[in-house]
């Protein structure tokens, strides 16, 4: 059975009191203080369409006895147009299946009982030919404008796609009341037809007969009825009605109805076909559509584009297509099964092409990089110049460092940022980069590639330092040679030089009491300095370094007051 896409509205005595729902009960009949307490429990679901074994499973052992009073409950509000106990085929058998509430004379009631009275009628008569009259039987009468009419020619799957909120079709006939089956049932009409035909083919004179007009072997038609195949049906009914005089001719007491099964049968199936033919025109069509939005952002290469610059794009094509916009999402955004990653890259509301991302991100790292370097020199020489260890606390520690890259970075690009978050699509992205698209086949040479920016397993970047290559010491050499003769000499005096190389420095000098970068302590207290490394300087420094390790903090402070005053001359 079909779902029903509706939502079925509670009925309203759902939300009354206690009290109110009895005297609203009394109105319709006359109830026992167990049907009273039956009615309640229904309610206490909060489901219209309740399940009939969760229901007695879910009841209290008092009340699993009282099916006979659930029996009659049901019937009283049956007989009132607001509920009923609906049956259907399980195991062969017609057994309950479902508890219906609804409003008094309301549309689902009268499309559930048509469920109920199709399903009986299908097993007690082997064909789907469910009319008024079984309504008429049950005592109830079938309000006309509770039918929706359906020609025989409009038939198809497509109709049921169209229509499967609670509706009671009618299919109309000449002169005939209309055949009735609700809307989500219809697989289970087609069904039918095709049951019915089947049975009507038992007869050995009708068999003969159709082997006789279709040229085919009997054996070979006994196998195709086993199958649903559109064409052999197509094929067997439009036999059967062409040759349908002759056949009455010939076959005494041969049931007119499967003429009837024959042209409902091949009109749906014709239609199938149709529909199908249809669906793959508009198929490839959307794939087009699908594919020019793809090509548009792989035009605009290493740039993003807002997400809501697509979604415009998909309403326009979700008004030609229904469901257009969640069928892109699905096949473009996101990954799908044995896909590296999706075709449209969607990240922090933004879009870029999956064939561009590293190269964005490659691109990405080397401009801010530069801007960084720029920014960490500048403050580096003021550090050196100044000594305002306070401002520049980003400097006197790993954690501290790796932070601020990460802050400006994120002031200045947060999809690079984002993308630092998510090493494994970056990842994926490199390996398509290089190998799809820079056609990169050895693997030795992606991972030395991918090596410039992932640690050696290729699921986590390096350190952010190392990443955009800023290093500390390299900047403190740079502004340490950028410094005036005076104020080299200082460095060296006050052994700031040597702490700074020490606290920069990915190994440690041998013999500081500084324990390399990353070390929290800062340059200035009262270690004992350490020199250099013979080598590591040129010219007039080297004269210095021999001798700056003997003065006392009162020559130190000297030095400094001398050095002011020469600043001050030079105003």
């Amino acid at each position: 059975m079909e779902s029903i896409n509706k939502t079925v509205e509670s009925p309203e005595y759902f939300h009354m009191e206690t009290f109110r729902r009895e005297e609203f009960l009394a109105q319709i009949g006359s109830f026992t203080q167990v049907q009273y307490q039956l009615f309640h429990n229904i309610c206490e679901f909060w489901n219209p369409v309740l399940d009939y074994n969760h229901f007695i499973l879910k009841s209290s052992k008092s009340f699993l006895a009282s099916n006979n009073q659930l029996e009659l409950l049901m019937g009283k509000l049956k007989s009132a147009h607001m509920g009923l106990l609906q049956y259907g085929l399980n195991d062969g058998e017609i057994k309950a299946s479902r508890i219906i509430l609804s409003d008094k004379d309301g549309l689902p009631f009268f499309y559930y009982l048509t469920e109920d009275l199709f399903a009986r009628h299908m097993f007690e008569h082997k064909q789907p030919y469910l009319t008024i009259k079984a309504f008429d039987d049950e005592g109830i009468t079938l309000p006309g404008d509770m039918i929706t009419p359906l020609e025989t020619t409009m038939l198809s799957p497509g109709f049921l796609k169209r229509n499967k909120d609670l509706k009671i079709i009618g299919i109309n006939r000449k002169m005939k009341s209309p055949i009735l089956f609700p809307s989500g049932m219809m697989n289970e009409f087609i069904a039918a037809l095709i049951t019915h035909i089947r049975l009507e083919l038992v007869s050995p004179n009708l068999m003969e007969n159709l082997s006789r007009i279709t040229t085919q072997k009997i054996s070979e038609i006994q196998n195709n009825l086993t199958k649903k195949e559109p064409d052999f049906w197509i094929m067997i009914c439009q036999k059967l009605i062409e040759h349908k005089e002759d056949l009455k001719l010939r076959l005494k007491g041969l049931n007119p109805m499967i003429f009837t099964s024959c042209q409902l049968l091949q009109t749906y199936f014709q239609n199938t076909l149709t529909e199908k033919k249809e669906e793959l025109v508009q198929e490839t069509e959307k794939n087009k559509a699908q594919a020019e939005i793809i090509r548009e952002y792989k035009e605009k290469e290493a740039s993003w584009t807002h997400i809501s610059v697509l979604d415009a794009k998909l309403k326009v094509n979700e008004e030609k297509w229904e469901g257009f916009r969640e069928e892109f999402k699905q096949s473009v955004l996101l990954r799908g099964e044995g896909k590296e990653q999706p075709e449209l890259v969607l990240l922090n509301n933004m879009i870029i092409h999956k064939d561009f991302l590293f190269r964005y991100f490659t691109r990405e790292i080397s401009t801010i990089r530069n801007s960084l370097l720029f920014l960490y020199q500048d403050q580096m020489s003021d550090l050196l110049r100044h000594n305002k260890t306070e401002k520049y606390t980003q400097f006197f520690s790993r954690s501290n460092f790796l932070a601020d890259i990460l802050s400006r970075i994120r002031d200045k690009d947060q999809q690079l940022w984002e993308l630092l978050q998510k090493p494994t699509r970056v990842a994926e992205s490199a390996y398509h980069f290089l190998q799809h698209i820079k056609g990169v086949t050895s693997t030795t040479r992606i991972k030395d590639a991918m090596g410039l920016y992932f640690q050696p397993d290729l699921k986590s970047f390096r350190k952010v330092d190392s990443l955009f290559q800023l290093k500390l010491l390299t900047m403190f050499e740079k502004s340490y040679k950028e410094l005036s003769w005076w104020g080299r000499f200082i460095l060296r005096l006050t052994g700031r030089y040597d702490s700074y190389v020490s606290m920069f420095s990915d190994t440690p000098i041998e013999g500081s009491p500084y324990r390399g970068y990353g070390s929290r302590k800062k340059p200035g207290g009262k270690e004992k300095a350490v020199s250099p490394k013979k080598g590591n300087t040129k010219g007039s420094v080297n004269r210095y370094q021999k001798k700056d390790k003997n003065y006392s903090p009162r020559e130190k402070r000297k030095a400094w007051a001398e050095f002011d005053d020469a600043v001050k001359r030079k105003k």
